[in-house]
Protein backbone atom coordinates (compact mmCIF):
# COMPACT_ATOMS: atom_id res chain seq x y z
CA UNK A 1 0.00 0.00 0.00
CA UNK A 2 2.59 2.32 0.39
CA UNK A 3 4.53 1.88 -2.69
CA UNK A 4 1.34 2.34 -4.43
CA UNK A 5 0.93 5.52 -2.28
CA UNK A 6 3.81 6.53 -3.13
CA UNK A 7 3.30 5.44 -7.45
CA UNK A 8 0.11 7.34 -7.70
CA UNK A 9 1.42 10.53 -5.55
CA UNK A 10 4.34 10.74 -8.15
CA UNK A 11 1.98 10.03 -11.21
CA UNK A 12 -0.50 12.50 -10.28
CA UNK A 13 2.34 15.47 -10.18
CA UNK A 14 3.26 14.82 -13.88
CA UNK A 15 2.81 17.33 -16.24
CA UNK A 16 0.32 17.03 -19.17
CA UNK A 17 3.40 18.29 -21.11
CA UNK A 18 6.25 15.59 -22.05
CA UNK A 19 9.23 17.13 -20.64
CA UNK A 20 11.57 16.18 -23.34
CA UNK A 21 8.96 17.31 -26.12
CA UNK A 22 8.75 21.26 -24.60
CA UNK A 23 12.42 21.34 -23.72
CA UNK A 24 12.99 20.93 -27.51
CA UNK A 25 9.88 23.23 -28.52
CA UNK A 26 11.28 26.37 -26.07
CA UNK A 27 13.87 26.01 -28.01
CA UNK A 28 12.08 25.88 -31.26
CA UNK A 29 10.68 28.95 -30.30
CA UNK A 30 13.93 30.92 -29.69
CA UNK A 31 14.62 29.87 -33.72
CA UNK A 32 11.24 31.12 -35.24
CA UNK A 33 11.21 34.49 -33.10
CA UNK A 34 11.82 37.37 -34.95
CA UNK A 35 15.65 37.75 -34.99
CA UNK A 36 17.75 39.59 -31.88
CA UNK A 37 14.70 39.49 -30.06
CA UNK A 38 15.03 37.80 -26.27
CA UNK A 39 12.36 35.16 -26.14
CA UNK A 40 9.85 35.05 -23.12
CA UNK A 41 8.29 32.11 -22.37
CA UNK A 42 4.70 32.52 -20.97
CA UNK A 43 3.59 28.91 -21.20
CA UNK A 44 4.06 25.36 -22.81
CA UNK A 45 0.54 23.40 -23.38
CA UNK A 46 -0.33 20.42 -24.81
CA UNK A 47 -1.81 21.20 -28.24
CA UNK A 48 -5.32 20.77 -28.27
CA UNK A 49 -6.94 17.77 -31.28
CA UNK A 50 -3.22 16.81 -32.43
CA UNK A 51 -1.41 13.78 -30.68
CA UNK A 52 2.13 14.53 -29.40
CA UNK A 53 2.14 18.07 -29.96
CA UNK A 54 3.08 21.03 -27.66
CA UNK A 55 1.95 24.51 -28.47
CA UNK A 56 4.62 27.60 -26.54
CA UNK A 57 3.18 30.68 -26.07
CA UNK A 58 5.63 33.62 -25.86
CA UNK A 59 6.61 36.90 -26.29
CA UNK A 60 9.62 39.36 -27.54
CA UNK A 61 9.62 43.19 -27.04
CA UNK A 62 9.55 44.46 -30.47
CA UNK A 63 5.91 42.85 -30.68
CA UNK A 64 3.50 43.74 -27.91
CA UNK A 65 1.01 40.80 -29.01
CA UNK A 66 1.87 37.15 -27.72
CA UNK A 67 3.32 34.95 -30.31
CA UNK A 68 3.43 31.00 -30.19
CA UNK A 69 4.65 28.22 -31.84
CA UNK A 70 3.26 24.49 -32.17
CA UNK A 71 5.39 21.42 -32.73
CA UNK A 72 4.36 18.10 -33.46
CA UNK A 73 6.62 15.05 -32.71
CA UNK A 74 6.47 11.68 -34.13
CA UNK A 75 5.40 9.79 -31.47
CA UNK A 76 4.63 9.92 -27.28
CA UNK A 77 6.94 9.07 -24.33
CA UNK A 78 8.17 5.99 -24.84
CA UNK A 79 7.83 5.70 -28.69
CA UNK A 80 10.67 6.01 -30.83
CA UNK A 81 10.02 8.90 -32.56
CA UNK A 82 9.09 11.18 -29.21
CA UNK A 83 12.00 13.85 -30.23
CA UNK A 84 11.52 14.36 -34.08
CA UNK A 85 10.06 17.07 -34.76
CA UNK A 86 7.90 16.83 -37.84
CA UNK A 87 5.87 19.68 -38.10
CA UNK A 88 6.22 23.02 -36.91
CA UNK A 89 3.78 25.84 -36.98
CA UNK A 90 4.38 29.36 -36.33
CA UNK A 91 2.67 32.79 -35.83
CA UNK A 92 3.63 33.63 -40.05
CA UNK A 93 2.76 29.91 -40.77
CA UNK A 94 3.87 26.78 -41.02
CA UNK A 95 7.74 25.87 -41.67
CA UNK A 96 8.33 23.84 -45.33
CA UNK A 97 9.86 20.74 -45.32
CA UNK A 98 13.33 22.31 -46.98
CA UNK A 99 12.80 24.64 -43.67
CA UNK A 100 12.44 22.21 -41.26
CA UNK A 101 15.14 19.32 -42.70
CA UNK A 102 17.66 22.74 -42.06
CA UNK A 103 15.78 23.57 -38.40
CA UNK A 104 16.57 19.84 -37.84
CA UNK A 105 20.30 19.39 -39.20
CA UNK A 106 21.85 22.55 -38.00
CA UNK A 107 20.22 23.18 -34.81
CA UNK A 108 17.93 20.45 -33.37
CA UNK A 109 20.26 17.35 -33.73
CA UNK A 110 22.37 19.09 -31.56
CA UNK A 111 21.64 18.82 -27.54
CA UNK A 112 24.38 21.38 -26.75
CA UNK A 113 22.41 24.13 -28.91
CA UNK A 114 19.18 23.05 -27.52
CA UNK A 115 20.72 23.37 -23.91
CA UNK A 116 22.27 26.75 -24.67
CA UNK A 117 18.60 28.25 -26.83
CA UNK A 118 16.68 26.89 -23.40
CA UNK A 119 19.21 28.81 -21.38
CA UNK A 120 18.49 31.95 -22.76
CA UNK A 121 14.99 32.00 -22.32
CA UNK A 122 13.16 32.35 -18.85
CA UNK A 123 11.65 28.66 -18.86
CA UNK A 124 12.44 26.29 -16.23
CA UNK A 125 11.47 22.40 -16.84
CA UNK A 126 8.50 21.69 -14.12
CA UNK A 127 9.64 20.19 -10.92
CA UNK A 128 7.94 18.97 -8.08
CA UNK A 129 9.05 20.93 -4.62
CA UNK A 130 8.34 18.55 -1.31
CA UNK A 131 10.25 20.47 1.30
CA UNK A 132 10.89 23.97 1.86
CA UNK A 133 13.87 23.41 4.06
CA UNK A 134 17.29 24.83 3.36
CA UNK A 135 19.93 23.19 5.01
CA UNK A 136 23.47 24.89 5.06
CA UNK A 137 25.74 23.46 1.61
CA UNK A 138 27.51 20.48 3.42
CA UNK A 139 24.40 19.40 4.71
CA UNK A 140 22.67 19.64 1.33
CA UNK A 141 25.69 17.70 -0.73
CA UNK A 142 26.01 15.32 2.32
CA UNK A 143 21.74 14.56 2.05
CA UNK A 144 22.60 14.27 -2.08
CA UNK A 145 25.07 11.24 -1.30
CA UNK A 146 22.56 9.63 0.86
CA UNK A 147 19.98 9.70 -2.12
CA UNK A 148 22.55 7.77 -4.62
CA UNK A 149 23.95 5.71 -1.66
CA UNK A 150 19.76 4.33 -1.92
CA UNK A 151 19.59 4.36 -5.31
CA UNK A 152 22.78 2.56 -5.83
CA UNK A 153 21.85 -0.21 -3.02
CA UNK A 154 18.26 -0.69 -4.47
CA UNK A 155 20.62 -2.30 -7.46
CA UNK A 156 23.07 -4.63 -5.34
CA UNK A 157 20.70 -5.52 -2.54
CA UNK A 158 18.12 -6.99 -3.96
CA UNK A 159 20.63 -9.14 -6.15
CA UNK A 160 22.80 -10.34 -2.71
CA UNK A 161 19.63 -11.33 -0.91
CA UNK A 162 18.89 -13.81 -4.19
CA UNK A 163 22.44 -15.17 -3.53
CA UNK A 164 21.93 -15.58 0.56
CA UNK A 165 18.37 -17.30 -0.19
CA UNK A 166 20.46 -20.18 -2.31
CA UNK A 167 23.53 -20.18 0.09
CA UNK A 168 21.45 -20.10 2.82
CA UNK A 169 19.73 -22.76 1.61
CA UNK A 170 22.45 -25.50 0.12
CA UNK A 171 25.50 -24.18 0.60
CA UNK A 172 25.89 -23.51 -3.18
CA UNK A 173 26.76 -20.29 -4.88
CA UNK A 174 24.81 -19.63 -8.15
CA UNK A 175 26.82 -17.43 -10.72
CA UNK A 176 24.44 -16.91 -13.15
CA UNK A 177 22.21 -14.47 -11.28
CA UNK A 178 23.62 -11.80 -13.19
CA UNK A 179 22.19 -12.98 -16.01
CA UNK A 180 18.48 -13.53 -14.94
CA UNK A 181 18.94 -10.04 -13.44
CA UNK A 182 19.36 -8.71 -17.31
CA UNK A 183 16.52 -10.81 -18.56
CA UNK A 184 14.90 -9.09 -16.00
CA UNK A 185 16.04 -5.91 -17.03
CA UNK A 186 15.19 -7.16 -20.90
CA UNK A 187 11.78 -8.22 -19.80
CA UNK A 188 11.02 -4.65 -18.46
CA UNK A 189 12.28 -3.59 -22.29
CA UNK A 190 9.43 -6.26 -23.66
CA UNK A 191 6.78 -4.47 -21.64
CA UNK A 192 7.39 -1.21 -22.36
CA UNK A 193 7.35 -1.76 -26.13
CA UNK A 194 3.97 -4.16 -25.67
CA UNK A 195 2.45 -1.41 -23.68
CA UNK A 196 3.71 1.24 -26.54
CA UNK A 197 1.24 -0.66 -28.90
CA UNK A 198 -1.79 -0.23 -26.80
CA UNK A 199 -2.92 3.55 -27.15
CA UNK A 200 -5.06 3.28 -23.92
CA UNK A 201 -2.38 2.61 -21.78
CA UNK A 202 -0.92 5.29 -19.61
CA UNK A 203 2.42 5.90 -17.85
CA UNK A 204 1.31 4.32 -14.70
CA UNK A 205 0.08 1.30 -16.59
CA UNK A 206 3.49 0.93 -18.73
CA UNK A 207 5.17 1.05 -16.04
CA UNK A 208 3.07 -1.65 -14.23
CA UNK A 209 3.43 -4.12 -17.22
CA UNK A 210 7.17 -3.52 -17.29
CA UNK A 211 7.20 -4.53 -13.73
CA UNK A 212 5.45 -7.56 -14.43
CA UNK A 213 7.24 -8.65 -17.44
CA UNK A 214 10.20 -8.04 -16.03
CA UNK A 215 9.71 -10.52 -12.50
CA UNK A 216 7.57 -13.41 -14.36
CA UNK A 217 10.46 -13.24 -17.19
CA UNK A 218 13.20 -13.56 -14.06
CA UNK A 219 10.89 -15.98 -12.26
CA UNK A 220 10.52 -18.41 -15.20
CA UNK A 221 13.90 -18.51 -15.88
CA UNK A 222 14.71 -19.50 -12.04
CA UNK A 223 12.57 -21.97 -12.36
CA UNK A 224 14.16 -23.58 -15.41
CA UNK A 225 17.96 -23.25 -13.59
CA UNK A 226 16.24 -24.99 -10.19
CA UNK A 227 14.90 -27.79 -12.18
CA UNK A 228 17.55 -28.39 -14.67
CA UNK A 229 20.68 -27.26 -12.41
CA UNK A 230 20.03 -26.45 -8.70
CA UNK A 231 18.35 -29.64 -8.09
CA UNK A 232 20.33 -32.44 -10.00
CA UNK A 233 23.43 -30.51 -8.54
CA UNK A 234 22.58 -29.65 -4.66
CA UNK A 235 23.89 -32.78 -3.32
CA UNK A 236 27.02 -32.77 -5.33
CA UNK A 237 30.30 -31.45 -4.80
CA UNK A 238 30.97 -27.38 -4.86
CA UNK A 239 33.13 -27.17 -7.59
CA UNK A 240 30.55 -29.23 -9.65
CA UNK A 241 27.52 -26.64 -9.13
CA UNK A 242 30.04 -23.57 -9.30
CA UNK A 243 31.09 -24.57 -12.61
CA UNK A 244 28.16 -25.32 -14.31
CA UNK A 245 26.12 -22.48 -12.93
CA UNK A 246 29.09 -20.07 -14.81
CA UNK A 247 28.61 -22.27 -17.78
CA UNK A 248 24.72 -21.45 -17.59
CA UNK A 249 25.57 -17.56 -16.73
CA UNK A 250 28.03 -17.71 -19.95
CA UNK A 251 25.39 -19.82 -22.28
CA UNK A 252 23.33 -16.87 -21.03
CA UNK A 253 24.73 -14.17 -22.36
CA UNK A 254 25.33 -15.54 -25.11
CA UNK A 255 21.74 -16.15 -25.58
CA UNK A 256 21.41 -12.74 -24.87
CA UNK A 257 23.89 -11.40 -27.74
CA UNK A 258 22.19 -13.53 -30.25
CA UNK A 259 18.50 -12.87 -29.74
CA UNK A 260 19.00 -8.94 -28.68
CA UNK A 261 22.43 -7.94 -30.21
CA UNK A 262 25.52 -6.58 -29.31
CA UNK A 263 24.76 -2.96 -29.37
CA UNK A 264 23.36 -0.74 -25.70
CA UNK A 265 19.72 -0.97 -25.72
CA UNK A 266 18.46 2.63 -24.27
CA UNK A 267 15.34 3.29 -22.53
CA UNK A 268 13.44 6.60 -23.65
CA UNK A 269 13.39 8.34 -19.71
CA UNK A 270 10.06 7.68 -17.39
CA UNK A 271 8.97 9.62 -14.61
CA UNK A 272 12.18 12.36 -15.52
CA UNK A 273 10.56 15.29 -13.55
CA UNK A 274 13.43 16.67 -10.70
CA UNK A 275 12.08 16.28 -7.37
CA UNK A 276 13.81 18.93 -4.83
CA UNK A 277 13.69 17.13 -1.06
CA UNK A 278 15.59 20.60 0.16
CA UNK A 279 16.50 23.71 -0.64
CA UNK A 280 19.55 26.21 0.04
CA UNK A 281 22.88 26.41 -1.37
CA UNK A 282 23.38 22.78 -2.29
CA UNK A 283 19.66 21.85 -2.92
CA UNK A 284 18.67 17.89 -2.72
CA UNK A 285 17.40 16.47 -6.25
CA UNK A 286 16.43 12.98 -7.30
CA UNK A 287 14.25 12.36 -10.65
CA UNK A 288 10.78 10.95 -10.07
CA UNK A 289 12.11 7.16 -11.01
CA UNK A 290 15.07 7.68 -8.74
CA UNK A 291 12.55 8.11 -5.60
CA UNK A 292 10.33 5.50 -7.24
CA UNK A 293 13.34 3.34 -6.99
CA UNK A 294 14.46 3.79 -3.43
CA UNK A 295 10.63 3.36 -2.09
CA UNK A 296 9.86 0.65 -3.47
CA UNK A 297 13.46 -0.94 -2.35
CA UNK A 298 12.54 0.73 1.30
CA UNK A 299 8.94 -1.20 1.08
CA UNK A 300 9.97 -4.98 -0.82
CA UNK A 301 13.37 -5.76 1.19
CA UNK A 302 11.55 -5.83 4.62
CA UNK A 303 8.60 -7.04 3.59
CA UNK A 304 10.89 -9.95 1.63
CA UNK A 305 12.77 -10.49 5.22
CA UNK A 306 9.72 -10.03 7.03
CA UNK A 307 8.33 -12.85 5.06
CA UNK A 308 11.37 -15.29 5.32
CA UNK A 309 11.12 -14.56 9.07
CA UNK A 310 7.30 -14.90 10.36
CA UNK A 311 5.58 -16.97 6.94
CA UNK A 312 5.05 -20.85 6.63
CA UNK A 313 7.51 -21.14 4.14
CA UNK A 314 10.28 -19.36 5.96
CA UNK A 315 9.70 -21.67 8.40
CA UNK A 316 10.61 -24.44 6.08
CA UNK A 317 13.56 -22.56 4.53
CA UNK A 318 15.42 -22.24 8.03
CA UNK A 319 14.25 -25.90 8.51
CA UNK A 320 15.64 -26.96 5.18
CA UNK A 321 19.09 -24.69 5.96
CA UNK A 322 19.39 -26.10 9.66
CA UNK A 323 19.21 -29.85 8.69
CA UNK A 324 17.90 -31.29 5.18
CA UNK A 325 16.94 -35.01 6.60
CA UNK A 326 15.84 -33.96 9.35
CA UNK A 327 13.37 -31.38 7.57
CA UNK A 328 12.89 -34.35 4.93
CA UNK A 329 11.44 -36.60 8.14
CA UNK A 330 9.34 -33.96 9.59
CA UNK A 331 7.29 -34.14 6.36
CA UNK A 332 8.57 -31.00 4.48
CA UNK A 333 8.58 -31.33 0.58
CA UNK A 334 12.73 -30.47 0.42
CA UNK A 335 12.92 -30.34 -3.31
CA UNK A 336 10.06 -27.90 -3.54
CA UNK A 337 11.20 -25.40 -1.30
CA UNK A 338 14.37 -25.33 -3.20
CA UNK A 339 12.55 -24.67 -6.37
CA UNK A 340 10.05 -21.90 -4.81
CA UNK A 341 13.52 -20.68 -3.33
CA UNK A 342 14.92 -20.49 -6.60
CA UNK A 343 11.85 -18.68 -8.15
CA UNK A 344 11.61 -16.21 -5.04
CA UNK A 345 15.33 -15.48 -5.50
CA UNK A 346 14.91 -14.66 -9.67
CA UNK A 347 12.34 -12.45 -8.93
CA UNK A 348 14.19 -10.43 -6.45
CA UNK A 349 17.40 -10.35 -9.10
CA UNK A 350 14.80 -9.09 -11.81
CA UNK A 351 14.45 -5.74 -9.54
CA UNK A 352 18.21 -5.41 -9.81
CA UNK A 353 17.10 -5.63 -13.91
CA UNK A 354 14.01 -2.71 -13.35
CA UNK A 355 16.80 -0.67 -11.82
CA UNK A 356 19.68 -1.14 -14.66
CA UNK A 357 16.76 -0.10 -17.20
CA UNK A 358 14.78 2.48 -15.07
CA UNK A 359 17.45 4.48 -13.18
CA UNK A 360 20.44 4.19 -15.73
CA UNK A 361 18.41 4.32 -18.48
CA UNK A 362 20.27 1.35 -20.47
CA UNK A 363 20.48 -2.58 -20.77
CA UNK A 364 22.91 -4.91 -22.62
CA UNK A 365 23.25 -8.40 -22.63
CA UNK A 366 27.11 -8.57 -21.11
CA UNK A 367 26.26 -6.48 -18.02
CA UNK A 368 25.17 -9.86 -15.90
CA UNK A 369 29.29 -10.76 -14.96
CA UNK A 370 30.32 -7.21 -13.34
CA UNK A 371 26.31 -6.93 -11.30
CA UNK A 372 26.47 -10.66 -10.16
CA UNK A 373 29.97 -10.28 -9.02
CA UNK A 374 29.22 -7.07 -6.92
CA UNK A 375 26.39 -8.42 -5.25
CA UNK A 376 28.28 -11.52 -4.94
CA UNK A 377 30.94 -10.24 -2.94
CA UNK A 378 27.87 -7.55 -1.32
CA UNK A 379 26.39 -11.27 0.07
CA UNK A 380 30.05 -12.46 1.17
CA UNK A 381 30.50 -9.23 2.82
CA UNK A 382 27.37 -9.28 4.88
CA UNK A 383 27.63 -12.86 5.82
CA UNK A 384 27.30 -15.83 3.17
CA UNK A 385 23.72 -17.21 3.53
CA UNK A 386 22.64 -14.53 6.38
CA UNK A 387 19.72 -12.40 4.64
CA UNK A 388 19.86 -9.52 6.54
CA UNK A 389 23.52 -9.59 6.10
CA UNK A 390 22.68 -9.56 2.55
CA UNK A 391 20.85 -6.53 2.99
CA UNK A 392 23.66 -4.43 4.87
CA UNK A 393 26.50 -5.91 2.41
CA UNK A 394 24.76 -4.61 -0.72
CA UNK A 395 24.18 -1.11 1.27
CA UNK A 396 27.63 -1.36 2.23
CA UNK A 397 29.47 -1.13 -0.91
CA UNK A 398 26.36 1.32 -2.36
CA UNK A 399 28.28 3.33 0.36
CA UNK A 400 31.93 3.19 -0.22
CA UNK A 401 31.77 3.69 -3.87
CA UNK A 402 29.64 6.64 -3.83
CA UNK A 403 30.83 8.17 -0.83
CA UNK A 404 34.66 7.60 -2.61
CA UNK A 405 33.32 9.46 -6.05
CA UNK A 406 31.85 11.99 -4.30
CA UNK A 407 34.86 13.36 -2.28
CA UNK A 408 38.03 11.82 -3.61
CA UNK A 409 39.14 10.56 -7.37
CA UNK A 410 36.68 8.42 -8.69
CA UNK A 411 39.11 6.68 -11.34
CA UNK A 412 40.32 4.97 -7.49
CA UNK A 413 37.72 4.08 -6.46
CA UNK A 414 37.08 0.66 -6.58
CA UNK A 415 40.99 0.24 -5.89
CA UNK A 416 39.62 1.57 -2.53
CA UNK A 417 36.80 -0.48 -1.88
CA UNK A 418 38.29 -3.30 -2.88
CA UNK A 419 40.96 -2.83 -0.16
CA UNK A 420 38.20 -1.55 2.70
CA UNK A 421 36.54 -4.88 1.65
CA UNK A 422 39.50 -7.16 1.99
CA UNK A 423 40.69 -5.58 5.35
CA UNK A 424 37.12 -6.20 6.78
CA UNK A 425 37.75 -10.03 5.58
CA UNK A 426 40.60 -9.90 7.17
CA UNK A 427 38.82 -8.57 10.64
CA UNK A 428 35.24 -10.86 10.10
CA UNK A 429 36.00 -13.90 7.98
CA UNK A 430 32.30 -14.79 8.26
CA UNK A 431 31.28 -11.33 7.38
CA UNK A 432 29.40 -8.95 8.71
CA UNK A 433 26.77 -11.25 10.39
CA UNK A 434 28.01 -14.64 9.78
CA UNK A 435 28.51 -17.36 12.00
CA UNK A 436 30.97 -19.71 12.21
CA UNK A 437 31.31 -23.87 12.62
CA UNK A 438 28.91 -25.78 14.55
CA UNK A 439 31.71 -27.50 17.47
CA UNK A 440 29.09 -30.42 18.36
CA UNK A 441 29.01 -31.09 14.85
CA UNK A 442 31.51 -29.61 12.54
CA UNK A 443 29.12 -28.43 9.86
CA UNK A 444 28.31 -25.00 9.49
CA UNK A 445 24.48 -23.75 11.29
CA UNK A 446 22.40 -21.59 9.76
CA UNK A 447 22.61 -18.08 9.38
CA UNK A 448 20.00 -15.66 10.14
Amino acid sequence: MALLFCAAALLSACSEVDRQQARICVAVATAVAPENQKVTIQSVIPLTGVSHAVRVNYTVPSMPLPLYVDCAFGGGTLEMGRRDVIGVRGYDGALSERQLLTLYRWFLSSDTAISRAVAETNWQPPSIQLLSWAPPKAVGFALQQITNILALAALYSPLALAYALIYGLIRRINMAFGQIAVIGGYGALFGIVAAGGIPSFGLLATVALAIATAVALAALWGWLVGRSVVLPLEGRPDRAFIIATIGLGIALSEMLRLTQGVRDIWVEPMLETPVTLTGGDFPVIIPEMRLLIIASALVILPAVLAFMRFSRFGRAWRAVSDDRVMARLAGIHTSAVTATTMVLASALTAGGGLVIAFSYGTISFSMGLMVGLKALLASLVGGAGSLVGAVLGGLLIATLETLWSAYFDSTSRDIVVLSVLTLLFLLRPNGLLGLGQALEEGRGTRLP
